[in-house]
């Protein structure tokens, strides 16, 4: 057998074995739904991992993972209690929370932010200020708080075209420049055929707004009325992260078995692009032993800056909003 045909064998073999675990008779499974902000990708691939390897089972949960999309705004749905969890960037947890929605962080699993604005070379766009006038792609939601937030740091105003799931008006000249996330648009640049040095990334965490992104959330009472449901969860769906870390075929076969059975235009090789830059962005700076630790200073950073440009009129306080459900009671 070839050492490719092995690493498949095993890949399937440890498949096998995790859906035979997942399906083996339990007791009693408290029912609960996360609500994802996307499609199904490798964004996403611990919490499918955390399914497939029966980790949930394991804390005594049933977990329907529920796929997001263009109109589905994740933390609406957990206000409405429509789903138990929800992912959702820091900054726009704040905001909702500074309007009176009582969220609670269990956990804060993005550390670093992967949001990039970028522009054609021969633009010439060569800093932050020439945007000025520009035509630039925004998406909604919580995706323009953090380049709002730039342009009033540079003093300068752009002209926000609602940009799409789809790179096509940037590739096609349509806009100055464009929003991406690291560990999808960023890589679908290039695989469109665009050389890396035909372009220039302005990342937001090097000009100073390092907004941390996805992170896991409840309703306050939710927390307050069943803590251990929302610890059990946590932590088993931090641990689905860890497997998928330490073996990333298996999770790319978990992210590729949901992409292929709801016919998603994806392939492997921009998976496992997602798949290792979610590895450096989860574990920046707090390694595998500390995942879900929110940072007193981002939380600080982004209160300040939120404040600063009016998008809550005081902090949100550290007491009541984060509940670090991944450290033992």
């Amino acid at each position: 057998m070839r050492l490719m045909d092995r690493g498949k064998f095993w890949v399937a073999a440890l498949m096998a074995c995790a859906l035979l675990l997942a399906a083996a008779p339990a007791g009693a499974l408290t029912k609960v739904s996360l609500q994802l902000q996307w499609v199904h990708q490798a964004q996403f691939a611990g919490f499918y991992l955390a399914q497939d390897l029966g980790l949930y089972r394991q804390a005594g949960l049933e977990v329907e993972i529920r796929p997001g999309g263009p109109g589905v705004d994740p933390l609406g749905e957990l206000a409405a209690r429509r789903c138990d969890f929800a992912l959702s960037w820091l900054s726009e947890a704040m905001v909702a929370r500074s309007q009176g929605v009582e969220l609670v962080n269990l956990a804060q699993l993005v550390q670093r932010s992967a949001l990039l604005l970028v522009v054609f070379n021969d633009s010439g766009i060569r800093n932050i200020r020439d945007l000025n006038g520009r035509k630039v792609g925004l998406w909604r939601r919580q995706f323009a708080v953090p380049p709002r937030a730039l342009f009033a740091k540079a003093g300068i105003q752009v002209e926000e075209v609602n940009q799409s799931v789809s790179m096509a008006p940037f590739l096609q000249r349509a806009v100055d420049a464009a929003t991406a996330m690291l560990y999808n648009e960023y890589d679908q640049i290039y695989q469109a055929g665009v050389d890396r040095d035909e372009i220039t990334v302005f990342d937001f965490a090097e000009q100073g707004l390092n907004f941390p992104e996805d992170g896991l959330y409840a309703m306050q009472d939710t927390w307050k009325q069943r803590a251990q449901v929302c610890r059990a969860f946590t932590r088993a769906s931090l641990e689905g992260w860890r497997r998928a870390f330490a073996q990333p075929e298996l999770a790319l076969a978990a992210v590729m078995k949901r992409v292929n059975a709801a016919k998603l235009a994806s392939n492997p090789a921009h998976q496992r692009w997602m798949l290792k830059s979610m590895q450096d962005l989860y574990t920046h700076r707090v390694g595998t032993a500390l995942l879900g630790q929110l940072s007193p200073y981002d939380l600080l950073q982004v209160n300040r800056i939120l404040v600063s440009q009016g998008f809550i009129p005081a902090p949100v306080e550290a007491q009541g909003f984060v509940a670090e459900a991944w450290k033992e009671p």
